[in-house]
């Protein structure tokens, strides 16, 4: 049984790593959702805050979980992210590249808000 998701997200990936297993696709995204994307938003008041050490804490901590939902096209600009932030760039420009990320992200969230419920329900 194909899962049919959204082909926003790298579907050859997905189902390379999870096949038809909707259970498991499930909890990646909900884990993602609940957990991911908070603290998406807590790096940006570490950011504010100039708190590098932190900053590179949680942006490293993030990597895996945008390959593992399936925005594999997002994990290369955390990574420059992750580097910018560990070679002390101005705050300004690790914001501009936060900011940028946090688009595109804000706009997957409501595709894997819709996947998640509809995995949830097969």
């Amino acid at each position: 049984m194909a899962l049919q998701l959204n082909p926003a997200l790298d579907i050859a990936y997905i189902d390379q790593v999870y096949g038809d297993d909707p259970v498991i696709l499930y909890m990646i995204f909900d884990a993602f959702l609940s957990d991911s994307v908070p603290r998406w938003h807590a790096l940006h008041q570490a950011l504010d805050n100039e708190d590098m050490k932190e900053s590179a804490s949680i942006v490293h901590g993030l990597k895996p979980s945008f390959t593992m939902t399936g925005l594999t096209d997002i994990r290369p600009k955390v990574e420059l992210l992750e580097k910018a932030i560990k070679e002390n760039n101005p705050v300004e420009a690790l914001l501009t590249m936060y900011k940028a990320i946090s688009e595109e992200l804000n706009s997957m969230i409501p595709i894997l808000e819709q996947e998640s419920e509809r995995l949830k329900l097969l």
